[in-house]
């Protein structure tokens, strides 16, 4: 087992290095498509040598020769540091540059001073089924979006001519970032997982930053702002677990309820996780980093960074289950998923749409975390393998679309099925993943209303009306993309030409992530008896089961993953498209399309901007969630500093 850390985060990191002195684009590209190859197969080899050990609580293991990491760990601490503060100098951005000193100085405190517990040896890498999930979600999508990224950033400098082509250090940092996440999600010790973490916001600084013009610089330092307040959640965290029982093992840790001290710390590790995984009132980052290239909003926002936020949550669940602070962290949670919801009916852009959802699909699986049961945790689990696949997919298609069609307004994406068949083909399997399964399952809603309900008080009543606003809300903006791929008319052959110029990485990867949605779907009840449900059951031994997933509900979910893109490609192939005049609701249209509606009144008809514009104020209800979330985030902290004290 000792050779999965120097393969899963060696590989990826040598590949890393190696791609940032390579230029000319053949060479590179054979690189990346192998090296993206060897790290999806070490990463499913790991799985498979690790899994019979994963159960009941994990395996243990340390590197090689029983070595441990020294003043290793320190030294990377002042390389980053060094790194972060260059930046800001060179910016003249100092909030970010203070962070990293006061990050640096409990790292040197603790290590210089002696101050530190050292794990032992063989403690330093934990895994278990949360673990394994994660190793397969970062070594799958991860690496398609490294294959996709060549041919969609050699589309991209062809429309953007005045970016200067930094291709070499975009895909070193890609490869990077996977090493990083690799090392973070396996990772006991955790002043070790802090290195892990920091990596990670420090390559999504320098991704966002990538075309280094004004707007993007602002966006990359904001990413990195809020990240780093985290990472000093994380710090001080470890600064007050040094002088405990427990000391720096999160197994140990998160082995039961905590309370004192213990829970004070877990507070700290939790607000690391919120801000990571774009949590109100940190939501802004994720939101900023849409005006990076795709493949760095893909990879941000479906296999790695924000991933890593609620897998730390989900790991700190056992902790705080049952606390106030644990009670917080839901409400924060889906507060944020109701808020983004509803901020998403406004928006027009593409990528920005995904993103809220995002950041409101991982609002759902905060709120599991925080209440803490295995009913709750089997859920939060699911929709990261969903989310990770679908979501990925989706990011991958509309990077597609925005070099074909050269915009990310939705209001252009009227009759893609037309245009663009196949594509739109895979759009809506990424769109049924997301919108159907697995949290539109019965089963997974039931489940996640049982374990809100098992709240105490009125607090779980409130949670399932929040997660019930909050699911019907996604009806508006996913339905609204439904409507804009599935309008179908008579094309000329240049826009049918389109597609012609999607290149085969495109298709490559696209397709596979489309499988692989299918095959999850497929595989549901698979995934949930022999590994959800086993994680679920060994976080919390003494708790209700896990939910199982009924044959009868895979069946019907199967069926409406695929019988949505099979029917659009049915309809299309038909062809004979007619043009004619709508029908509104039984009431004749004036030829300025307006509409008889009640007690004698008008209503305009329109086939697009169905944004409720006058009803939802995006950008306020944003500012509104983010004071709300903040004032939660406030009590928590006082909950935490209340319990130490």
């Amino acid at each position: 087992m000792s050779w999965t850390v120097p393969v899963l985060v060696g590989l990826p990191t040598v590949v890393g290095a190696v791609l940032l002195v390579v230029r000319r684009a053949p060479l590179r590209n054979t690189l990346v498509v192998v090296a993206s190859v060897l790290v999806t197969a070490a990463s499913v080899a790991a799985v498979a040598v690790l899994a019979d050990r994963a159960g009941d609580g994990g395996a243990f293991f340390g590197l090689p020769g029983g070595m441990t990491p020294g003043y290793a760990v320190l030294a990377m601490d002042v390389v980053l540091a060094g790194t972060i503060i260059g930046f800001g100098v060179a910016h003249r951005r100092w909030f970010a540059p203070l962070l990293a000193l006061a990050q640096l100085g409990i790292a040197g405190y603790l290590e210089l001073g002696h101050h530190l517990p050292h794990l032992e040896a063989d403690r330093l890498f934990w895994v278990d089924n949360l673990s394994l999930i994660m190793i397969l979600v970062i070594g799958v999508v991860g690496p398609l979006i490294c294959v996709h990224a060549l041919g969609y950033m050699r589309d991209y400098h062809r429309a953007n001519p005045m970016v200067r082509g930094r291709r070499t250090v975009f895909f070193c940092l890609l490869f990077v970032f996977l090493g990083a996440m690799f090392g973070l999600v396996i990772t006991n010790d955790l002043p070790l997982m802090h290195v892990f973490w920091e990596v990670t916001t420090l390559c999504s600084f320098l991704l966002i930053g990538y075309t280094r013009t004004t707007e993007t610089i602002g966006y990359a330092f904001r990413a990195l702002n809020m990240n780093m307040i985290g990472g000093l959640g994380f710090s001080l965290a470890i600064l007050i677990l040094a002088g405990q029982r427990s000391g720096v093992d999160l197994a140990r840790l998160t082995a039961e309820p905590v309370g004192g001290l213990l829970l004070a710390a877990v507070a700290l590790l939790a607000l690391a996780g919120l801000t990571k995984s774009a949590q109100m009132p940190f939501s802004d980052w994720l939101i900023g980093a849409m005006y990076a290239p795709t493949p760095t909003s893909a990879l941000l926002h479906s296999s790695t960074m924000v991933k890593a936020g609620v897998f730390l949550l989900l790991r700190l669940s056992p902790a705080m289950t049952g606390s106030t602070v644990g009670t917080l962290v839901a409400g924060i949670g889906l507060l944020t998923f109701l808020f983004v919801s509803a901020v998403a009916i406004t928006e027009q852009n593409a990528k920005k749409i995904l993103a809220y959802s995002t950041i409101g699909s991982l609002g759902l699986v905060t709120g599991c975390a925080g209440v803490g049961t295995a009913q709750a945790v089997w859920v939060g689990a699911m929709i990261v393998i969903f989310h990770a696949l679908a979501k990925g997919l989706l990011f991958l298609v509309v990077g597609t679309l925005e070099n074909r069609l050269h915009t990310k307004d939705v209001e252009y994406f009227d009759t893609l099925l037309s245009r663009m068949p196949r594509v739109s083909a895979l759009a809506l399997v990424g769109i049924a993943g997301m919108f159907i399964a697995p949290f539109g399952v019965v089963v997974a809603k039931w489940a996640a209303i049982r374990a809100f309900l098992e709240v105490p008080g009125w607090t779980g009543a409130a949670f399932v009306v929040i997660m019930a606003f909050g699911s019907s809300l996604t009806i508006f903006y996913w339905g609204k993309l439904l409507i804009k791929i599935l309008s179908m008319r008579a094309v000329d052959p240049v826009e049918r030409a389109l597609e012609s110029r999607v290149t085969r990485f495109e298709w490559v990867t696209e397709t596979t992530l489309a499988v692989g949605v299918v095959a999850v779907t497929a595989l549901l009840a698979v995934l949930s008896d022999h590994v959800v449900s086993p994680y679920a059951a060994a976080a919390f031994p003494s708790g209700d089961a896990a939910a199982g997933v009924d044959p009868v509900v895979v069946g019907v979910t199967l069926l409406a993953v695929v019988f949505l893109p099979i029917l659009a490609v049915s309809a299309w192939r038909r062809g004979g498209f007619d043009q004619a005049d709508f029908y509104a609701g039984g009431r004749s249209t004036r030829p300025d399309h307006a509409m008889g509606a009640a007690l004698g009144a008008t209503r305009s008809v329109t086939l697009r901007g169905y944004y409720l514009d006058d009803v939802v104020d995006g950008a306020l209800l944003f500012r509104a969630g983010s004071l709300v979330c903040g004032l939660a985030l406030v009590a928590m902290a006082v909950v935490g500093w209340v319990v130490a004290a």
